[in-house]
């Protein structure tokens, strides 16, 4: 009996969290729950980086929108890591490194997500994630996107917010966006698949 009434009770939470998510406005993790069901965070990230980011179809014109996997980065600190190892995988998954990376290790998340971690260095006297690809300081609300599509410098719109795009990376390409915060943890919260607005500029 208590172990039916157990099976019942998570039953019922995992049917209400999509509910939850929606009265609390996080459809975006709503969004992302549905992908994850039948692929790897590593597999979405995958998809989105391969679609088209300068061609929509007919739909998504219409709506005025397409759909993106948004993420978050920002300025790991070595206090909050376990390892020093750790640290450095986090300063090179969100930053570049100081003294150059280390192609002899290697950091992953999932099979399919490999990167290599920086060099070491002090981060005690050395300045890091401190530049963006356009030479600018991060800010929050600072957007790396794939050029080739979302020129440097130009707005895009998320979720009805805009934001400005000051800065690139090799895995931010197609419908990928990277959104930098001061927090690590809100970072990590904004994970998602957002409504991004058709841009009207000229891309070429």
């Amino acid at each position: 009996m208590k172990r039916f009434l157990l099976i019942t009770v998570l039953i019922a939470i995992v049917l209400s969290i999509p509910f939850l998510l929606l009265s609390r406005g996080q459809s975006h993790k709503l969004k992302l729950l549905s992908h994850l069901i039948f692929n790897s965070l590593d597999k979405v990230r995958q998809e989105y980086a391969s679609e088209s980011c300068v061609q929509f179809s007919q739909q998504e014109i219409k709506q005025g929108h397409f759909e993106a996997l948004v993420t978050g980065y920002c300025k790991p600190k070595a206090a909050d890591f376990k390892s020093r190892s750790d640290f450095l995988c986090a300063v090179g998954l969100n930053c570049s490194c100081p003294n150059g990376r280390n192609e002899g290790a290697g950091c992953a998340l999932g099979q399919s997500f490999v990167w290599s971690p920086c060099q070491e260095f002090d981060d005690q006297k050395v300045d890091y994630c401190h530049q963006t690809a356009s030479q600018s300081k991060p800010q929050a609300g600072t957007v790396a996107a794939d050029w080739a599509c979302f020129p440097k410098n130009s707005l895009i719109n998320i979720n009805g917010q805009d934001y400005q795009i000051t800065d690139k990376g090799s895995a931010i390409k197609g419908r990928r966006f990277d959104i930098w915060f001061d927090n690590c943890q809100d970072a990590f919260r904004v994970l998602g698949i957002y409504k991004i607005a058709i841009p009207h500029y000229d891309k070429q």
